[in-house]
């Protein structure tokens, strides 16, 4: 399966009140991924919100709170085959 990245900009740690970017990027020819974001220990898929935003690759956290330590990863899903990516490998976020 294609692997994935994460980036997060700003570098960590990042402050509260900040907006953070976090960029998935799926090492593969296919086109047409839809993009998941998963956060902490228990693989919750983020939803998007006034506080979460998902654009394409990227999710935006606006106004970054200490709630939104933690790890996040990403995943990708298809119609087609290949159907999904791997998981990307965790980011910690922390936030100050």
């Amino acid at each position: 399966l294609p692997t994935s990245t994460v980036t997060v900009t700003p570098n960590n740690p990042v402050f509260t009140g900040e907006t953070v970017n976090l960029k998935c990027e799926i090492k593969s020819d296919h086109r047409n991924w839809r993009y998941e974001w998963y956060k902490g220990i228990d693989s919750v898929m983020l939803q998007t919100s006034d506080h979460y935003t998902v654009n394409k690759n990227t999710l935006t956290i606006r106004g970054a709170t200490e709630s939104d330590q933690g790890q996040y990863w990403c995943k990708g899903q298809r119609n087609e085959r290949p159907k999904s990516s791997q998981s990307s490998s965790k980011v910690s976020l922390t936030v100050t």
